[in-house]
């Protein structure tokens, strides 16, 4: 199946697309055209909703003798019922044909915002493509590992995977959920046809919502990429003099990345950016990020202004903020590391997702900073 897709992204046409010289921002043309194909696709992802259905059910009300079942009779466990083992199959291959093409509607949108974005023209397509390809499959970069940084660090891993579970499972909980609530409502007046539908609806909000999911998360990357770039290159080259200090911006990658509990290709690009420039190792410590807030008040202060940044920029980066990274914001805030409060950092994360960069924070900082100075 990659290889398919693979292929499929590689035949899609890139347009020449005009573009200002700031990449990290996004203009009124290119948040126009990224609104129309998010608003193609969306429909696109409905709609495969509900031609799966009709592929399904009218089928098996206009030839039902096409759809034998068989006895099934198990004496050890009290078992004797009518197993429709070919209308089980149908639904399957519907089930993978469906998937199947939404991929493709995610891989088409995904190229045609990168395309928008200027992150991919025609000869940029080789190189950049398969991080765009991976966003539109909802492949997980992992490669942070490799650096030492865990998401996972002192984690539940158990807790995990049951919530991951649920998840993945809301779908078809929810569609099974929609239909007793008919019965109970309609009584003997629900007719098949009436149940067999009423999950309609349900599965074209999941589509939909799956493509607006995998969309966002593509500008989020596409945003994230111009952005880390443009920000790294503004630290200055002597920021980090000792090992102390190589320590610290460590731990501060990992206050971030234990924070989101997840992995996220922007702060790959971001731990990327600053271990190969300043040649940073180390390995995840419990007890290091005990002492953290403690070691950022005691930096010097250009390092100091240097692990606030990428605090902020780390939260913002995956274009959400959530209940417990809301929590670490005010743990912090509290701790005297951050200047800025939970809802200050949500406006931060609504601008840089809408393409308006992160220019607010670095103006903000640079009061805060003014501020400190005067007094």
């Amino acid at each position: 199946m990659i290889a398919l897709y693979r292929r499929f992204f590689a035949g899609l046409p890139v347009r020449a697309v005009a573009h200002d010289e700031h990449l990290h921002l996004l203009g009124a043309e290119e948040v126009r055209r990224i609104r129309d194909r998010h608003r193609v696709a969306l429909a696109l992802a409905a709609s495969l909703a509900v031609l799966g259905f009709l592929a399904y059910y009218l089928p098996l009300y206009a030839w039902p003798e096409a759809f034998p079942s068989v006895h099934l009779v198990i004496d050890a466990l009290g078992l004797d019922l009518m197993v429709p083992w070919a209308e089980i199959l149908w639904g399957i291959l519907l089930m993978i044909v469906e998937i199947y093409c939404l991929v493709l509607v995610n891989i088409w949108a995904v190229h045609e915002i990168a395309v928008a974005t200027g992150v991919m023209d025609a000869e940029t397509k080789a190189t950049r493509g398969e991080a765009m390809l991976a966003v539109a499959l909802e492949v997980k970069n992992t490669d942070v590992l490799r650096y030492g940084i865990d998401p996972y660090l002192g984690m539940n891993k158990g807790l995990f995977v049951v919530w991951n579970l649920v998840l993945r499972l809301k779908g078809f909980l929810g569609n099974k959920a929609l239909r007793y609530l008919v019965q109970r409502l309609s009584g003997r007046f629900a007719v098949r046809e009436l149940l067999d539908f009423v999950g309609v609806p349900i599965y074209m909000g999941i589509n939909a919502y799956a493509t607006h999911a995998v969309l966002r998360e593509a500008k989020v990357v596409i945003m994230g990429q111009h952005l880390v770039d443009h920000l790294t290159h503004r630290l200055p080259a002597d920021l980090v003099p000792d090992p102390e200090a190589a320590s610290l911006l460590f731990d501060t990658l990992q206050v971030i990345a234990v924070s989101k509990r997840d992995f996220h290709h922007n702060h790959f690009l971001l731990t990327q950016a600053l271990c190969d420039r300043y040649e940073i190792q180390g390995t995840p410590r419990a007890e290091a990020l005990e002492s953290y807030a403690g070691r950022v008040r005691a930096a010097e202060p250009a390092l100091r202004r240097t692990c606030i940044l990428l605090l902020v920029l780390g939260f913002v980066l995956d274009g959400q903020v959530s209940w417990r990274e809301r929590r670490r914001i005010h743990d912090l805030r509290e701790a005297g590391v951050l200047p800025f409060t939970d809802a200050q950092i949500k406006g931060w994360c609504r601008d840089f997702t809408r393409g308006a960069g992160l220019e607010p924070l670095l103006a903000a900082q640079e009061a805060e900073d003014a501020a400190i100075v005067a007094a």
